[in-house]
């Protein structure tokens, strides 16, 4: 089980992402500021990823990054501020961060970034299981369940929903989809999309495309809420 480490001031958001990255199988360790957070660290280094807001009370949410690296921890750690200024951002980035979301921000957004900064360091690859409202899938097992009832899929089929569950609720761009679903042979071939979230649609009930909804020319869109 991979740790995200939580430090937000807002005990509300900080609830709400605990639930969100709890609920898609990750151990979460939050902490209201700066000092909690180190606390934690000190009993325990084992971090895959941090979710820091920069606006803390005491130390800075930037502090603790730099902290972060000085002692000398690599993983990933994404940024969450009110603040959206470029000179923010290259702060925020020239301490140690490697992504960047603007408050407010939609909880998806938040668990997909997790999610791809995972990815970028050979981590979260495969995780044991992704569940969004209806469905759950096992991507090691290839197996995929709505409302606790298997759906067979084909190879490519299972990869465009896991790729589509991940980031529920966010549009995944085509390119992006295809690059998942079919892999080195992406840029081989020119893969029917189309045809494939034609066949997912109908053997996961989606009728009236309510499900996997499309974008016109730029991706599509998993609203399983």
């Amino acid at each position: 089980m991979q740790t995200v480490l939580v430090v937000e001031d807002n005990r509300d958001m900080l609830e709400a992402v605990t639930a969100a990255l709890q609920r898609d199988g990750f151990r979460v360790r939050a902490a209201l500021s700066a000092e909690l957070a180190k606390d934690m660290i000190f009993e325990d280094e084992k971090i895959d990823i941090g979710v820091l807001d920069i606006n803390l009370p005491g130390e800075s949410g930037i502090e603790l990054t730099k902290y972060l690296r000085d002692i000398g921890i690599t993983a990933p750690l994404i940024a969450i501020t009110a603040r959206d200024a470029l000179s923010d951002r290259i702060e925020g980035l020239d301490s140690g961060f490697t992504d960047y979301l603007v408050k407010p921000f939609d909880i998806n957004e938040l668990k997909a970034r997790v999610k791809a900064q995972l990815r970028q360091v050979g981590g979260g690859n495969e995780p044991e299981t992704i569940k969004t409202p209806n469905f759950s899938i096992r991507p090691k097992a290839f197996e995929l369940k709505k409302k606790g009832k298997e759906i067979a899929l084909t190879k490519i089929e299972f990869r465009i929903m896991q790729k589509l569950m991940e980031n529920n609720t966010v549009m995944v761009p085509i390119d992006d989809l295809i690059e998942f679903a079919w892999g080195e042979q992406s840029d081989l071939i020119n893969p029917p999309i189309r045809i494939h979230i034609a066949n997912l649609r109908k053997k996961i009930g989606d009728t009236d495309f309510s499900l996997v909804k499309t974008i016109p020319g730029t991706g599509y869109k998993l609203s399983d809420v």
